[in-house]
């Protein structure tokens, strides 16, 4: 199934996140922007913050930040 057609209501696209510190010490802390779903039914696309490609992450290693 295709991610570009499903959307998680938590995270919209655009959302500005931020991984939790259970996602290991190499993304810890970093931020970022949804840019889609995985996948996966709770796998999103994320670019973070310096970075020019999208990686998958769980949705429970990331939260909502405010703008």
């Amino acid at each position: 199934m295709s991610g570009s057609t499903q959307t998680n209501p938590r995270f919209p696209p655009g959302s500005r996140i931020q991984v939790k510190p259970t996602a290991g010490p190499r993304l810890a802390g970093k931020t970022g922007r949804v840019v889609g779903v995985g996948y996966y039914p709770k796998s999103l696309r994320v670019v973070l913050d310096g970075s020019k490609a999208p990686i998958t992450l769980h949705a429970d290693y990331v939260v909502v930040i405010d703008e």
